[in-house]
This record gives structure tokens, C-alpha cells and sequence, in this order.
């Protein structure tokens, strides 16, 4: 019987994601729309005066103290993100990758009982590794010594649980018809992300050069995702916009301008950051 019910839920799931509604934006708004994604991500990557990573460094360093020791450095160039925070944003990104590779992107319920308190104990190790660092930093007692390894584990856990909280917040007031089933239900889809994880922490430890960029983009991307996801779940709710989407289309539009905002947040972010900073540190 479960099973039965099981599928048809998928089922149900690939009939509203499917159906075509009264609601759909323009096809010229569509079009525009992505248009314009493009022509940013181009301007992002080839716009004489600066090269990407330092464009990224910028779009993320509001969020990101980017001290130097806490880096990793493919190829002799630095990261966008710190140690812990490029763990937190490939993480999330893996993660929500995963949900919607296994056809969940419109998953409506947090993990519970001892799944949830699993990933929530992810968070709480972070937190006792940053206070730590924290700790050495002030050059007060500490508990043990911090590296970036640890910061990378830690980071790339915690972002995991990101996506399992995150993105089943905005899908229940975002869609009309969410997925009922569970963000990783069950302890085989956790298990299922570890190779992907472990592969992330692999390549970020190995500093190779060549995946300076791709890990640059990757990351900075579930940092700009993330944010996205947050400004959307606000905006619908406090323009009373709840559950009132059917299919992808419908949302371009106010999923766009969540993403604007998220970058015009992250980077008025790092100019208060600048300013904020003395002189000789910036």
C-alpha cells in the first residue's frame, strides 16, 4: 500500500508541474527574462576592467570575512569564499541538486524525527568549530587546534541541512500544489549525497588548478541561490502571493527579481563591509 500511494504521488506530481495554466506570464516577459540572465552572467564573466574571480570575490565577500589563513587556493588563487562558507554554499548547492535530480524540487516537508535532529546536529558542530576558531583567533583558550579540513567538513554538512530546511520552506508558500513527500526521507537519500560530498571535499582539498573556477562559480552560485530562495519566501509572503503557482513559468517573474535582489543585498553588503574596514585591510 505504500508503495502504491508512493506512486501515485509521482504521478500526481508530473500532472500540476505539466498542466499549463490561465496564469502564465508573456511569452516576450519569458523570453526578456532570460535574456537578461544571460547577458548578466556574460557581463559577469568577459566585461573588460576585472577578471570573474575577483567579480565573485565582490558579489560574496559581503557575507564572507575571506581572511586569507582560512582559504584554500587552486592554482596559487584564492577562492571566493572561505573555507567554511565554500563548504556551506557547494553543500546547499549539491544538495538542492539532489532534490530536484530525484524529482522532489517541489518538496513541501522538512526531514523529521531522527533524520531532522541528525542534520540539525551538522549545524551545532559548526557552530562549536567556528566559535573555536573564533577562540584562537582572540588567542584565548581553545579547545583544539582549527584547520581548513575541519571548516571544509563542517561547512559542506551544514549546507546540506540548508537545502533540506530551505527549500521545502519556500516550496510551501510558493506552489499551489506542493510535494507532499518528505526533503531526504529517509536515511538511503542522505546516504546517497555522501559521494557527492566526499568528491566536493576532495576537490576543494586538492587545490588543483583547474578547478579554481568551476568551485568559484559552483559556490558562489548557492550563494546567490540561497539568498534567492530566502528574498522569495519573504516577498510572497508579505505580498499575500501564497500559494498561488502552478508550474515554473509562472514563478519566472518573481523568482527573477528575487535574484536581483539578492545581489544588490550582497553587494551593498560588501561596500558596507569596505567601509566599515580600515584602510590598510582592504
Amino acid at each position: 500500500m505504500a508503495i502504491s500511494s508512493e506512486r501515485f504521488i509521482e504521478r500526481d506530481e508530473v500532472s500540476y508541474i505539466e498542466e499549463p495554466t490561465a496564469g502564465d506570464p508573456p511569452q516576450w516577459l519569458v523570453v526578456a527574462l532570460l535574456a537578461s540572465f544571460a547577458v548578466a552572467l556574460l557581463a559577469l564573466a568577459f566585461w573588460p576592467g576585472a577578471t570573474l574571480i575577483d567579480r565573485l570575490r565582490v558579489l560574496v565577500g559581503g557575507i564572507c570575512a575571506q581572511l586569507p589563513t582560512h582559504m584554500f587556493y587552486p592554482g596559487g588563487q584564492g577562492l571566493p569564499l572561505c573555507a567554511r562558507n565554500t563548504g556551506i554554499y557547494l553543500g546547499f548547492s549539491i544538495g538542492t541538486i539532489a532534490l530536484f535530480a530525484r524529482g522532489m524540487g517541489r518538496t513541501a516537508r522538512m526531514p523529521k524525527g531522527w533524520l531532522a535532529l541528525l542534520l540539525l546536529g551538522f549545524v551545532g558542530v559548526l557552530g562549536v568549530d567556528g566559535i573555536n576558531s573564533f577562540l584562537l583567533d582572540l588567542h584565548l583558550p581553545h579547545l583544539y587546534q582549527p584547520n581548513n579540513l575541519l571548516r571544509l567538513t563542517t561547512g559542506l554538512l551544514t549546507g546540506t541541512t540548508m537545502a533540506a530546511f530551505l527549500l521545502p520552506t519556500l516550496n510551501g508558500v510558493l506552489w499551489r500544489n506542493p510535494d507532499p513527500r518528505a526533503a531526504y526521507r529517509s536515511p538511503r537519500f542522505l546516504l546517497g549525497l555522501a559521494p557527492f560530498l566526499v568528491l566536493a571535499f576532495a576537490l576543494v582539498a586538492s587545490q588543483w588548478g583547474w578547478l579554481l573556477y568551476p568551485l568559484a562559480i559552483l559556490s558562489s552560485a548557492g550563494v546567490v541561490l540561497a539568498l534567492s530562495l530566502i528574498n522569495l519566501t519573504f516577498t510572497l509572503a508579505f505580498t499575500g502571493r501564497i500559494a498561488r503557482f502552478a508550474t515554473y513559468r509562472q514563478a519566472l517573474p518573481i523568482f527573477a527579481l528575487a535574484v536581483a535582489l539578492a545581489i544588490i543585498e550582497l553587494l551593498l553588503l560588501f561596500h558596507f563591509k569596505q567601509a566599515m574596514l580600515p584602510t590598510t585591510l582592504r
